[in-house]
């Protein structure tokens, strides 16, 4: 297995790309992302991969592609420390299979038959046409035949092993693949959360890694630099964060909140909206916070806060360490929000709670029609299930709710989200705020909605 930087800037994230067969690093030329390095690997004749390529970064993600989501998976263990998000397109863990990868026969074929002209066939295929082929001879991979015959060789050989069962964050689907049938993709991925992409084999990869992985640092500004008018600004966070304190109450949560040798975190605790709501319940147990923002919100003692990536630091809190954790319209700021809720349980002393809220599929739908810019949010279905796979957690609620909130202007809603830091998806916006507020469609009445999908899920460590 080979390896090659694409971006390298010192940042301490690191997106490391599974390419597909045939590759290296030519085709992912150019690729950025801010506040990550990116690395390409490929050559999949053996899979040597090499801890010490992504060890000293403090968070590593992946995005695997085509034959690459098969090889990720199965060195996913030596990849240091352990990935965030995964995001696996047009690709599945079996990567030859008459259902649910390459057909049997189209591979041995394409194996028997390698030569450069096929090699060339496949490459048109694989770019999903004549024209689309022109622009990628520009940047297509120099490595001889030979080699790949032994590389495809070494696939179909491992292509019966036992892959490691991982689980993948996104799973993206090429609708126009010409290699691995967007039907066995399908049924690959049931009953996963999938994303349909209309692309062929080979997809926009830039796009892929902006509507994927998360900008922490743009994350970090927006948020800092609306701390000042969050609260006056936030009424559907607000709500959110009253709903979420009501569930609290309504669950048994005074052996918790009374007791002053229990410990409660929260995260994200932002200008304090949720804090102020669980103060107001007189709790007596040990508060903590975090935050990704170096300054903690007005009322908040700096020896109870730590700035940091929740997301990052859960994953090193000890284990049955914390009796409760909370957490408000936060984690859809994380790359992996299943795998956080999976280290809070971790966390967790056996009946601890764990009572957060997300957002769903519906949230600022308005404005991701009108920018093309949006976070991927899994519905509550695609979240039971994940839970229920969590053999430590109890389901106490899991639901979502819609809140819609109203303006006399489209830029008024842009505006609105601005003074609260949700336009923290894309350092452009999707486009300057006037011609996102020109794409918005009016309601019937000449108003603007925004609407915001709050998602609760409130779950007890089992015994």
């Amino acid at each position: 297995m080979k390896h090659a930087y694409i971006q390298r800037n010192g940042a301490p994230r690191l997106i490391v790309i599974f390419a597909g067969w045939g590759m290296d690093a030519t085709p992912f030329a150019g690729l950025s992302r801010p506040g990550y390095d990116i690395m390409a690997v490929w050559d999949y004749r053996t899979l040597d991969f090499d801890p010490s390529w992504t060890s000293a970064y403090q968070e590593v993600c992946v995005l695997a592609w085509s034959m690459g989501v098969h090889a990720s998976a199965m060195c996913n263990a030596l990849i240091t420390p352990a990935p965030t998000g995964r995001v696996a397109v047009g690709g599945t863990l079996h990567p030859v299979s008459d259902t649910i990868g390459i057909p049997e026969t189209i591979f041995a074929g394409t194996l028997d038959g390698l030569d450069e002209a096929s090699l060339e066939r496949f490459m048109r295929r694989m770019c999903g046409g004549a024209k689309a082929y022109a622009e990628f001879c520009g940047r297509r991979p120099a490595r001889p035949v030979q080699e790949l015959r032994e590389e495809l060789g070494a696939i179909g050989s491992r292509s019966a092993d036992c892959c490691p069962d991982v689980r993948f964050d996104h799973y993206v689907l090429t609708a126009r693949d010409a290699i691995f049938p967007p039907a066995n993709q399908r049924a690959a991925f049931e009953g996963t959360d999938t994303v349909v992409l209309d692309s062929p084999h080979l997809p926009d990869f830039q796009k892929v890694l902006d509507e994927f992985f998360i900008d922490k640092t743009l994350v970090t500004e927006r948020f800092d630099s609306a701390r000042d008018t969050y609260d006056d600004n936030a009424e559907a966070q607000a709500l959110t964060a009253d709903y979420l304190a009501a569930l609290l109450r309504d669950t048994d949560t005074r052996a918790i909140l009374s007791d002053p040798e229990t410990t409660i975190l929260e995260i994200g605790c932002g200008t304090g909206m949720l804090s102020r709501r669980i103060a107001s319940m007189q709790p007596a147990a040990r508060m903590l916070y975090w935050d990704i923002s170096p300054t903690p919100p007005d009322g908040i003692r700096p020896d109870a806060y730590t700035c940091c990536d929740a997301e990052l630091a859960i994953r090193k809190a000890a284990p049955a360490s914390l009796d409760m954790i909370v957490s408000a319209s936060t984690m859809q700021w994380f790359n992996s929000p299943e795998g956080f809720v999976a280290s809070a349980m971790r966390a967790l002393r056996p009946g601890g709670i764990l009572a957060v809220s997300t957002f769903g599929p519906d949230n600022l739908r308005e404005t991701a029609q009108a920018s093309g810019v949006g976070l991927h949010l899994a519905d509550s279905d695609t979240w039971t299930t994940a839970v229920g796979a969590m053999r430590d957690a109890e389901i106490l609620t899991i639901e979502q709710k819609l809140i819609q909130c109203r303006f006399d202007n489209a830029l008024d809603s842009l505006r609105s989200l601005s003074l609260t830091g949700v336009n923290a998806l894309s350092r452009n916006g999707g486009g300057t705020a006037r011609s996102v507020a020109r794409a918005m469609q009016p309601d019937a009445d000449g108003r603007y909605t925004i609407t915001y999908q709050p998602l609760f899920i409130m779950l007890r460590k089992k015994a």
